[in-house]
């Protein structure tokens, strides 16, 4: 890591503009992964990413695309690690994140979101109705990716690099450090980089942070073949970065589209860009405008669906749009695309930690009708969690397991600590699960608990046999492995483990000399 904004060469031509003909079709695969190290978050989120690019037209000044994000949650420690405790299959896979857009990219490199009237055919001109792109998050990763048109030099800059102002944050510096190849075909590669004031010489009590971008150019139509993006925040005056994003994409496959083939793949993007736009736009109003409504929808975007090819790559974003006609057709106002949680600012830890260590007697603890000193003679699994964070799900369905695996031979206590024990039901519930859920608030005090989540299995006679901090695939089977020892298993073993989970390497990109 670096202590100030990394150097870059520009030493080749810009590529050309607007080089996309009509019917172009390009797919790009990779990956967005979150990582977050902040008393008392800790997680790490990854997600498969794959773009799909389509050009409805090309004229003198510019050119129309569509562009469709598909962000499809991998399958996490949650579904791993209660499977290694259960012998129970992983939970299903979540439900993808779709973004389709509209864009207008000219020919001098800048990029407008399109927002066309219907009804369809869409009808794109000069008076289409536009703005310009949204920047990219600093604190979460984006729900729409557009870093395979990434920006050109000025007709009249006459240096090796250029700056990109901006009015709320700090400029981009884009450079580029000659040729390379990606899957046989001739690339510039461009490096961007961008920082708050304070990551060169960090600030006590502050966040600093930093934007580092490699786009491999292509030279033959000037967009990108491969990106890989990473944004680091850094706390006061530490070294190590305390959260980071990073998405990385290239090329997979490309071709050209013609006659019927085009023809159908833009009905089928059109369609499924005004489902999105009309369930966007009706759906946080749904308990005003009533089922009827959406109803018809449903009726008509059912309809649509039938005349669509199950292939097509389009109809990912037409079944998103029917799930959220279908949740405000039931009253719920739910907004087309998910919520994604910030990395932001980190948040104040209590001080002279006293957690117990293996070996240790716990603390007695008393929280409501819950005393542990009342239940020696038997273990006790506590779990200290964040109601609605990140890992809560993870560790309340890896309490379930263990509750459901030794059939209350183990007594689960679950503790709510930095929120509330309703938001911690609630979590609960989403689970369905059944077990009571403590407040955990002053308890967290006497085990002195600085993040969560925290594990602490105590044997019958009130000792510490196992403790851990933080969550992943491997907890499941750690915490099984102990357990085996303290009682017999009710329920089969099942599965013997699962690897831990990694952390993302961060880029090898090359600091200033």
């Amino acid at each position: 890591m670096t202590a100030g904004l990394l150097a870059l060469t520009f030493t080749v031509a810009a590529p050309p503009p607007v080089g996309l003909e009509p019917g172009d079709e390009l797919r790009f695969v990779g990956t967005v992964s979150e990582v977050v190290r902040r008393p008392p978050n800790f997680f790490q989120r990854d997600h498969a990413l794959e773009l799909r690019v389509l050009v409805f037209d090309r004229q003198e000044k510019w050119a129309d695309i569509a562009v469709l994000t598909l962000l499809q949650r991998r399958q996490d420690a949650v579904g791993g690690a209660v499977g290694v405790v259960t012998g129970s299959d992983a939970d299903k896979d979540a439900l993808p994140s779709v973004r389709l857009d509209l864009i207008r990219v000219h020919a001098d490199g800048s990029v407008h979101l399109l927002a066309p009237n219907g009804p369809l055919p869409l009808k794109l001109n000069a008076d289409t109705p536009a703005r310009v792109l949204p920047p990219i998050p600093l604190d979460s990763f984006a729900a729409a990716e557009f870093g395979i048109f990434p920006p050109r030099p000025p007709q009249n800059n006459a240096g090796d690099s250029w700056a990109i102002t901006h009015s709320d944050r700090a400029n981009e510096t884009w450079q580029a450090k000659g040729s390379e190849f990606v899957n046989a075909e001739r690339c510039e590669l461009m490096l961007m980089n961008q920082a708050s004031a304070n990551w060169a010489k960090p600030i006590g009590g502050q966040t600093a942070w930093q934007r580092a971008d490699a786009v491999w150019v292509s030279t033959q139509d000037g967009t990108a073949r491969k990106v890989h993006r990473v944004i680091r925040h850094r706390d006061g005056i530490e070294t190590e970065p305390a959260a980071w994003v990073e998405v990385k994409y290239q090329l997979k496959d490309q071709g050209q589209l013609s006659g019927r083939t085009f023809e159908r793949a833009r009905r089928d993007a059109e369609l499924a860009y005004m489902a999105l736009t009309d369930a966007a736009t009706l759906a946080p109003d749904a308990v005003r405008l009533g089922p009827k409504l959406f109803e018809a929808k449903l009726a008509k975007l059912d309809a649509q669906l039938e005349e669509t090819d199950r292939s097509s790559p389009y109809r990912e974003a037409m079944l998103a749009a029917r799930r959220t006609f279908e949740d405000a057709r039931q009253g719920k106002g739910i907004p087309i695309q998910p919520v994604t949680a910030s990395i932001g600012a980190p948040l104040a830890t209590p001080t002279r930690p006293r957690w117990p260590e293996a070996g240790q007697t716990a603390p007695d603890l008393l929280t409501g009708n819950f005393r542990l000193a009342e239940h020696r003679g038997k273990p006790v699994l506590l779990v200290f969690f964040k109601p609605g964070g990140e890992t809560a799900p993870l560790a309340l369905a890896i309490a379930g397991a263990i509750e459901k695996r030794y059939g209350g031979k183990i007594l689960v206590a679950p503790l709510a600590v930095f929120g509330t024990v309703a938001n911690g039901k609630a979590d609960r519930d989403r689970l369905k699960l059944t077990f009571p859920i403590l407040d955990g608030s002053k308890a967290s005090t006497t085990y002195g608990v600085e993040t969560a989540p925290r594990f602490a299995l105590i044997d019958s006679t009130g000792k510490v046999r196992w403790e851990f901090t933080g969550v992943g695939a491997e907890t499941g089977f750690l915490l099984k492995e102990q357990a085996d020892h303290l009682v017999a298993p009710v329920s089969p073993a099942g599965l013997t483990g699962t690897p831990a989970a990694t952390v993302p390497v961060l880029p090898p990109i090359v600091p200033r000399p």
